[in-house]
C-alpha cells in the first residue's frame, strides 16, 4: 500500500518513540497481519532489535542458539501460526542476524525434539504448564509467565529495542478493566509494573473477510456494529488511527465475534484497521 506523508508520520510516532512496541492482532489466522508485522520490522527493527513471538520460550531460545532455519523454528509455534507468512518473517530476521525469541509459557515443542541436556528443562516447563492448565487461574498464570519471560529478555538485551508480537488480548493497556469473560490483566500491564511509560501497544483489526480459527477451520466475518472502530477502515487496504483519532464511544471486537467493553482509545496507542483480510498459507514442517 502506498503510504501518505501523514500516514508515515503517524506511524513513526508510534513505532520510534518507545523501546518496547507491542504489535497485536485480533485473530491469529490472518495473512495480512503477519505481512504487516514484517513490514514494520523492516522499517523500524532492522538493527539493534529483538523480535518477540507468541511462541514456546524454551524452544525459541534453543532455535536461536543453534541457528535453526526458519521452517524448523515453526515447531515452537502454535499450529495456527505455522504459516508461510511466519516463515517469511523469521527468514528475514535470521538473514539480518536479528534474534527471534518467544515468551509463551505454553510448551509447543516436544521433549524428544531437544538434545538430552535440554530435555529436563523442557519437561519441567511441560509439568508446570500441565499443573497450571488444570487450575482455575490458568489465563492469569499465562499472562504473568509471559510478562516474566519478557522482563528476563530485557536484561539479556539491555541495549536493544523489542517488537513484541502477540494477540491483541495480551497487549491491552487496561485489559483488567474489561468486563465478564474478557477481563484479564495483560502482559503489557504486568510488564509496565516494572517498565512504566516505555511501551506502545498497536492493535490490528479488520472489518470483514475470511480467517482461520485456532483449530484451522475457516470462517467468514463482517462487523456491522455502528460503534465498532473496525468500521473506520477507510477506502485503502488498511488505515492507521492513533488513540487521539479514535472516538470515545467506539468499541472493538475480540476475534471478530465478541464485543469488548473498553474503548480501543483506552486500550491501545494506535490501531491498524484492515478493510478485508484473508487466511494465511499454512506451511508444512
Amino acid at each position: 500500500m502506498r503510504r501518505s506523508t501523514n500516514f508515515a508520520l503517524k506511524e513513526q510516532r508510534l513505532f520510534r518513540d518507545k523501546r518496547f512496541i507491542f504489535l497485536g492482532e485480533s485473530i491469529h489466522g490472518v495473512t495480512e497481519y503477519t505481512r504487516l508485522r514484517e513490514n514494520i520490522a523492516e522499517r523500524y527493527f532492522n538493527k539493534s532489535a529483538v523480535l518477540i513471538f507468541e511462541a514456546d520460550s524454551n524452544g525459541m531460545l534453543f532455535s536461536h542458539q543453534h541457528n535453526e532455519s526458519a521452517i524448523c523454528r515453526l515447531k515452537n509455534f502454535p499450529g495456527i501460526l505455522r504459516s508461510q507468512e511466519t516463515v517469511n518473517l523469521l527468514a528475514w530476521a535470521i538473514s539480518r542476524q536479528i534474534p527471534c525469541l518467544g515468551i509463551d509459557s505454553i510448551p509447543r515443542r516436544a521433549v524428544t525434539e531437544f538434545p538430552p541436556e535440554w530435555q529436563p528443562i523442557q519437561q519441567r516447563k511441560i509439568d508446570e504448564y500441565s499443573s497450571a492448565r488444570s487450575g482455575v487461574n490458568f489465563f492469569e498464570w499465562r499472562e504473568i509467565r509471559m510478562a516474566e519471560n519478557l522482563i528476563h529478555l530485557t536484561s539479556t538485551y539491555p541495549e536493544h529495542r523489542m517488537l513484541i508480537m502477540l494477540h491483541n488480548l495480551h497487549i491491552k493497556r487496561r485489559g483488567s478493566f474489561e468486563k465478564a469473560e474478557l477481563r484479564l490483566k495483560s502482559v503489557r500491564e504486568y510488564f509496565e509494573d516494572v517498565f512504566p511509560w516505555q511501551s506502545h501497544s498497536i492493535a490490528q483489526l479488520a472489518q470483514r473477510g475470511s480467517a482461520l480459527h485456532n483449530d484451522l477451520t475457516l470462517f467468514n466475518f463482517h462487523i456491522t456494529d455502528p460503534l465498532s472502530v473496525e468500521r473506520l477502515s477507510g477506502a485503502a487496504a488498511y488505515t492507521l488511527l492513533t488513540a487521539e483519532q479514535i472516538p470515545n464511544d467506539s468499541t472493538a471486537w475480540h476475534h471478530a465475534f465478541e464485543r469488548e467493553t473498553v474503548s480501543p482509545k483506552n486500550q491501545y496507542e494506535g490501531c491498524f484497521i484492515f478493510k478485508e483480510v484473508h487466511p494465511p498459507i499454512m506451511a508444512s514442517l
